[in-house]
């Protein structure tokens, strides 16, 4: 029972320098749930047939880059999905809501598809914000630190 206590208070202590900042960007989250994240420049002076070039919100971006350093992005978030079944936006979620603390590696794989899978197709972040992906799993990663971040008895 004590080993487990400690190891509890360990992966609280871990997770909570990780992420502790990040939790600010949930107000920001709350608001754009449900909006893009990302506006396509194509400029005034471009030709109609030319690419049009994605235009992020700063602090998305800035939410991405801090969610990279964190070491808590897995590159091998496939096996999350396909360990859990998750197919679709709604397993994403389900799953998110449902976590305890001893699988929240399962919310950290499941924003690991939109933080590192945006690095090629930048449409995953406008998307993670649009569909809640970053709200609930920000949201739930919170929620399990403040449950279990409680002193030793």
């Amino acid at each position: 029972m004590e080993n487990e206590n400690i190891y509890r208070q360990e992966m609280v202590k871990k997770y909570r320098s990780a992420m502790g900042e990040l939790f600010r960007y949930i107000p920001w989250f709350e608001q754009k749930v449900g909006m893009k994240a990302m506006q396509s420049y194509t400029g005034d002076d471009r030709p109609s047939n030319s690419v049009p070039i994605p235009v992020y919100d700063s602090t998305l971006l800035g939410f991405v880059k801090e969610m990279q350093r964190t070491g808590l992005m897995d590159r091998n978030y496939v096996y999350v999905y396909s360990q859990c079944g998750i197919r679709n936006e709604q397993d994403e979620l389900k799953w998110i809501d449902q976590t305890e603390l001893k699988d929240i590696e399962i919310i950290f794989g499941i924003m690991a598809k939109y933080v590192l899978g945006g690095m090629t197709k930048g449409v995953l972040w406008s998307k993670a914000v649009e569909n809640g992906v970053f709200l609930h799993g920000l949201r739930r990663v919170k929620e399990l630190l403040d449950i279990w971040d409680q002193p030793l008895a």
